[in-house]
């Protein structure tokens, strides 16, 4: 990593912490200097205006990377497939700044086009693929109701991260397993 992206990348996780403390509104191009200890000048350098670091920092805290990446990894079955973007999508999840930041992004995707374009990507392409790849391994349709539940149940632990009496693991493999008996059986 050369200075240049270092620079970026401390501005971007400091905007992430500031954000996630004060929200896009009331949060600063000062605040975000001083956290990355950096000039307000060098923030404006690499992010022209305070929208521009906004959705950049909005779309850090939205899992299109890691459905992506889970996307081109092989699965033996559907429980694994499920297991695996369940555990991803909630690792991400235990930093809280990212867990504030990606309730902010998804209330304000109407506000910035970059945001909507992001949420778009992962609840319509990389999330469909994901679903074709468990359709395949089920060998039958899941209808799309049922798949935004179990991605709604994720976004429901990761709201409640401090209040759930059961660990990340033992919920997606309790998750995994109700979805899978709902989605098999036989009517």
């Amino acid at each position: 990593m050369n200075a240049k992206e270092n620079k970026q990348d401390k501005i971007l996780d400091a905007s992430i912490k500031v954000f996630s403390k004060k929200g896009y509104d009331l949060a600063t191009i000062d605040e975000v200097a001083r956290k990355a200890r950096v000039s307000k000048g060098t923030v404006f350098f690499y992010y022209k205006k305070k929208d521009n670091l906004i959705e950049k920092a909005a779309i850090r805290s939205v899992p299109v990377e890691e459905i992506t990446d889970l996307n081109k990894r092989d699965h033996n079955s559907a429980k694994d497939l499920l297991i695996d973007f369940g555990m991803s999508f909630l690792k991400k999840y235990e930093n809280p700044d990212l867990r504030n930041l990606l309730l902010m992004t998804i209330a304000n995707k109407e506000r910035y086009k970059q945001i909507d374009l992001a949420l778009r990507a992962m609840c319509f392409q990389e999330m469909d693929k994901m679903f074709s790849k468990l359709e395949e391994l089920v060998k039958q349709s899941v209808q799309a109701p049922i798949r935004k539940a179990f991605f709604g149940s994720l976004l429901c632990y990761v709201v409640w991260w401090k209040d759930n009496e059961i660990s990340p693991e033992n919920y997606v493999r309790t998750l995994t397993e109700t979805f899978l008996n709902v989605i098999t059986k036989k009517n």
